[in-house]
């Protein structure tokens, strides 16, 4: 199926991507220590939040309506899931480097 408005994008997965950014904060080395760990608390807790929310009611939906094609990303519930997962896992590998690199930083 095609999308019905090709300039959009998918929802969860642009969710992911703004957390994304929240994470590149954390590591900016420009941006003050605790700041840095404390964008590396945002970026999980949103990621918590975003896993029982949104991802409960994507998979909610999967198991009532299979075949329920998003209008605007084309994409099926599991489809939708499968980015997700695909993407989350990158970004807790750059979470984890994250942390390993500010818990590096020798207190002065």
């Amino acid at each position: 199926m095609q999308k019905k408005y090709p300039f959009t994008q998918n929802r969860e997965l642009s969710w992911l991507r703004f957390n994304e950014r929240v994470l590149e904060e954390a590591a900016d080395p420009r941006v003050p220590l605790l700041e840095r760990l404390k964008f590396i608390a945002i970026f999980t807790s949103n990621l918590d939040e975003f896993y029982m929310i949104r991802c409960g009611s994507l998979y909610d939906l999967s198991l009532i309506d299979k075949d329920n094609i998003d209008k605007r990303s084309g994409m099926t519930p599991d489809e939708q899931l499968d980015a997700i997962y695909e993407m989350s896992e990158k970004l807790y590998v750059l979470k984890d480097e994250t942390y390993k690199d500010i818990d590096m930083i020798p207190l002065k």
